[in-house]
């Protein structure tokens, strides 16, 4: 199975991430409605889901490359590294600052719109990169049959491990930011 396909949906659940804490991003510069809620919840999405699932995953698709000669800090494999890396720093951002305004510091929130929107444009080109570098570079580098255990390697590491168990519950969770969002219109 071709790893675009296999991927497709976690990349579809991160991309109603993006959507949410886009508009998120937007509104809580000016809506009243808005609470810290809605981004220690994203935070909580994108730690779990997109962290530890998908970049676990991405991590199997880093090896191949290298397997393939990709220098491991440049080139393909550096992108995806700088991005992750940079996911990981917009998200903490996100959260320190949806604390602070958790506990009262109403001044923080354009610093939470700012970070919800560093979290999104960050995932966004991650997405963006895995679709017109990663996929094909792996097709290119890869027989079918590489490929294919690759894919293999993804589906066991969602078996294995508590990918499965928790996939319904970061859905859920999606709901909910949904959810919230809708509440601040």
């Amino acid at each position: 199975m071709r790893l675009s396909k296999i991927l497709r949906a976690e990349q579809e659940n991160i991309k109603r991430l993006i959507a949410v804490l886009g508009s998120a991003s937007v509104e809580v510069r000016s809506n009243k409605r808005a609470k810290p809620k809605l981004f220690l919840l994203a935070h909580e999405f994108i730690s779990g889901y997109i962290e530890e699932g998908f970049f676990k995953k991405e991590d199997l698709v880093i090896k191949v490359l290298e397997d393939a000669g990709f220098p491991p800090d440049k080139g393909p494999i550096g992108y995806m590294r700088s991005d992750q890396e940079k996911s990981r720093e917009a998200n903490e951002t996100l959260f320190n600052a949806a604390k602070q305004w958790q506990a009262g510091d109403e001044a923080v929130r354009l610093e939470v719109g700012w970070a919800s929107s560093e979290c999104t444009s960050s995932l966004r080109q991650h997405l963006e990169r895995l679709k017109t570098l990663i996929f094909p570079l792996i097709e290119q580098s890869t027989s079918v049959e590489e490929e294919d255990r690759l894919s293999e390697a993804i589906d066991n590491l969602v078996i294995e491990g508590k990918l499965k168990d928790e996939a319904e519950k970061y859905i859920k969770m999606l709901a909910e930011l949904e959810d919230e969002l809708s509440d601040w219109k």
